[in-house]
């Protein structure tokens, strides 16, 4: 009779965010690292990066190369803000207003052109997304980093839908 030697690395879904998140501080506290991600264009790009491997093995193994690249290029574009604010999902910062704004941060038109994403296509999400993060000026509660974690990792129907409610039930509502 054969025993296992090696112990099962099951994570649990907090225990990967709390992973990732550790990791993303690492590569914030290493600028080269950080300026070496920021310069991928795509996850393919992202898999040729040192820094990425090191997350890679903070991750169960079964986790898909692809996503996880794809998690890992856009994270080197977020700035965290600690703080005990409340839960917030990543689409409801996106419809927002900016401080002393009535707009949302990130424009209906543009909204619908990241739902338009294929499903699982890293390849458009990547810059889409990247994008994003860039015109909320960097900043993503620490509360809504597993929606962005996870909402990237699962680019899908489900997640688009999730994305779609944040977004609307959050927009700021004009007045005719």
């Amino acid at each position: 009779m054969m025993t296992e030697t090696t112990p099962k690395t099951e994570k649990s879904p907090q225990e990967i965010i709390h992973a990732v998140i550790a990791w993303l501080e690492t590569v914030n506290e290493n600028r080269g690292d950080r300026a070496e991600l920021r310069r991928c264009r795509s996850p393919a790009e992202v898999a040729f990066v040192p820094a990425f491997y090191r997350l890679k093995m903070m991750v169960p193994q079964n986790f898909d190369p692809e996503k996880l690249a794809a998690v890992a290029g856009i994270l080197s574009h977020v700035e965290i803000e600690r703080g005990e604010g409340p839960k917030v999902e990543i689409a409801e910062l996106f419809a927002r207003p900016a401080d002393g704004g009535s707009a949302p941060r990130i424009s209906e038109p543009r909204f619908r052109r990241l739902l338009r994403v294929a499903d699982f296509d890293y390849a458009e999400l990547y810059p889409i997304v990247t994008r994003l993060i860039r015109q909320i000026k960097r900043k993503v509660p620490e509360s809504a980093m597993p929606s962005l974690i996870w909402g990237i990792y699962r680019w899908d129907q489900k997640t688009k839908r999730s994305w779609a409610e944040a977004y609307y039930e959050h927009i700021p509502r004009t007045e005719d």
